[in-house]
């Protein structure tokens, strides 16, 4: 753990007395000291009422994880290791772009809070300055009640010691980077949550629509040279994203919708 960093400890308390009341009342926080992942502690909730609103936040992962199954830098005291659980009404269609929109939620928190302007990466990556910060997974756990249960993770790279980022392939940053300063854990998750949880309760009535606008604002690929993994893989300028929170690409074959995959720039530097 980083010198100093006890002061910085994740309290529930405290996590809790920087929402407002109306999210108060409905996510219920609780703090870990070493879990495998905060995903898996919220997976066994599946099927239970308890798991919508509930909240989990570690100290450190063990098992952290990205998108497939990647390992995700976990160190303890350092960074926001968050996940959160929550029910939707209808079919699974209701879920269409929402890890992309929990992603314009927390970007919008942290530009609010700390005046970072972050840009997002489709489909579920946080970037300052050609750089990752961090990432969003959902795990949709479905439910035999017509609900769809989701787990929500996000993790953030907050005060990431360098010794410990050095093993991470990709170019990183963190938010104390980005600041010039040590950021408060405690009040950066109660940020987040605030944000994510109230995005969330507007997601529920209006879709992915309001979201998608946030996201055009910050989309790091747009304009700009991509390839997206498969067989074959596609190669093309993005473009946006549809309602749907695919990827669009104008390709050879004209325009295309991306459902699913990865995203890899061609170029370097911003978009002209």
């Amino acid at each position: 753990m980083m010198p100093g960093m006890d002061n910085n400890l994740l309290c529930a308390d405290r996590v809790i007395k920087a929402l407002p009341t109306e999210v108060r009342e409905v996510l219920q926080v609780a703090v870990y000291d070493t879990v495998g992942s905060t995903n898996d502690v919220l997976r066994e909730k599946k099927g239970q009422a308890a798991l919508h609103g509930a909240v989990v936040l570690a100290e450190q992962q063990t098992q952290g994880r990205g998108r497939r199954g990647r390992r995700w830098c976990s160190p303890a005291g350092a960074n926001l290791y968050c996940s959160i659980g929550w029910r939707f009404d209808g079919s699974l269609e209701v879920l269409a772009g929402l890890s992309l929109a929990v992603g314009a939620m927390v970007a919008e928190q942290i530009t609010t809070h700390f005046d970072a302007d972050l840009q997002l990466k489709w489909p579920n990556d946080l970037y300052y300055n050609e750089q990752k910060l961090g990432g969003i997974l959902v795990e949709v756990l479905g439910d035999v009640t017509g609900r769809q249960s989701v787990v929500i993770g996000i993790g953030l790279n907050v005060n990431m010691p360098e010794e410990e980022g050095a093993s991470i392939e990709r170019p990183w940053t963190d938010l104390s980077s980005v600041v010039g300063a040590e950021v408060d854990r405690n009040a950066l998750a109660g940020a987040v949550l605030a944000g994510v949880a109230g995005g969330l309760m507007q997601f529920a009535a209006l879709g992915f629509a309001h979201w998608q606008a946030v996201w055009r604002r910050r989309d790091y690929l747009s304009g700009r040279s991509v390839v997206i993994d498969g067989s074959p893989p596609i190669a093309g300028i993005a473009c946006g994203v549809n309602d749907c929170g695919a990827l669009l690409i104008e390709s050879t074959a004209g325009q295309l919708a991306i459902a699913g995959g990865e995203a890899t720039l061609l170029d370097i530097g911003p978009a002209s």
